[in-house]
């Protein structure tokens, strides 16, 4: 299992605030767009990106949501919905939400990969799935898929 932390927006932040947590709700999906400059991004969320990794929602700096990746990638083209620009898509179950607006040390880019276990991001994202799998544990929920 590997954390991870990623942002959810086409050009624009404002949409992730307005639409993000329903994505997150009701499509049960995490996902990307498709741009030039992004192939690397959108290559390590299929190729490395994993079944059970946990990944850490964000806008900006600000946490959404702790979302555990639950099926592989899949790309779809042509929906024509408000969530169209999202081609690159893993399914989800979403594990918490972040309701205390609390923030990431260290929020840069659209994806990133937890990589060392003394980031202080990494420490943040840890410790939230750590209580989260506590309380799962405490009321006999799987705690992966």
């Amino acid at each position: 299992m590997t954390y991870w932390h990623m942002q959810m927006h086409p050009n624009d932040k404002s949409f992730a605030e307005e639409h993000v947590y329903s994505i997150l709700e009701h499509k049960r999906i995490i996902g990307l767009g498709d741009w030039n400059d992004g192939q690397s991004v959108i290559a390590a969320f299929q190729n490395e990106m994993r079944v059970n990794d946990i990944v850490a929602i964000k806008t900006g700096a600000k946490l959404v949501a702790l979302v555990q990746v639950i099926g592989g990638a899949y790309r779809v083209e042509g929906d024509n919905t408000e969530i169209g620009w999202i081609e690159h898509r893993r399914p989800i179950r979403v594990l918490d939400w972040e309701l205390e607006e609390k923030s990431l040390p260290q929020p840069r880019g659209t994806l990133e990969r937890c990589v060392s276990g003394n980031a202080e991001t990494t420490h943040v994202i840890r410790e939230w799935h750590g209580r989260v799998m506590k309380s799962f544990k405490k009321r006999k929920l799987a705690t992966s898929v």
